[in-house]
């Protein structure tokens, strides 16, 4: 992740690379850029508090309940974590409000790419209908990557989906590599407890 203190937009910058997430209480925006991956925009609007996370899910989801299947575990860890942040800041999980981005499929892509799209969109709606957090704002599947900045004290989401994938190249490799080294770990993930 990479802070940038004096944004052009005046307020503190926060770049999320795939594999991160972020939680604050304080003014600022988040940012990623997701084709293949997804960005998750969690966010407490009565606290004024949210978190931005950037993951995927390494395969194609079985049909067991996402809680029993090995494959989920990296998405249920990420969107754990942005929540237990949030908690942490003050934050109630029943008062969650969830807004998706990503989880693409384009040419280029290995790993079965638009398999991997169903699946993690799949995965997306099923843990926020099991966790009772309503999805507000979604731009799931397609062909294009798109460019998200999240205010994280208002819940408020700018999106542009980049038609010429080349403006997003330094994404496009960091993306990469992630995705790689997430399939190359396999189930490193341990158990995951909900609370």
């Amino acid at each position: 992740m990479l802070r940038k203190e004096n944004s052009k937009y005046g307020v503190p910058m926060y770049m999320l690379h795939p594999g991160d997430y972020y939680v604050t209480d304080q003014k600022c925006l988040m940012g990623s850029i997701a084709g293949i991956t997804a960005v998750v925009c969690l966010y407490d609007p009565g606290r004024r508090i949210g978190g931005m996370g950037h993951f995927i899910i390494p395969g194609t989801q079985g049909t067991e309940d996402i809680l029993f299947d090995d494959i989920s575990k990296e998405g249920i860890l990420k969107i754990e974590y942005i929540m237990g942040e949030i908690v942490k800041l003050g934050g109630d999980r029943k008062d969650l409000k969830a807004k998706l981005f990503g989880a693409g499929s384009y040419p280029g892509t290995d790993n079965n790419p638009l398999t991997l799209s169903r699946s993690n969109i799949t995965f997306l709606h099923d843990y926020f209908r099991n966790e009772g957090i309503p999805i507000i704002k979604e731009s799931l599947g397609g062909r294009h990557r798109r460019k998200v900045l999240f205010s994280p004290v208002d819940g408020k989401v700018f999106m542009k989906l980049l038609e010429n994938n080349m403006d997003a190249s330094k994404f496009i490799e960091l993306e990469k590599q992630y995705v790689d080294q997430v399939f190359r770990s396999g189930d490193t993930y341990g158990d995951v407890i909900m609370f």
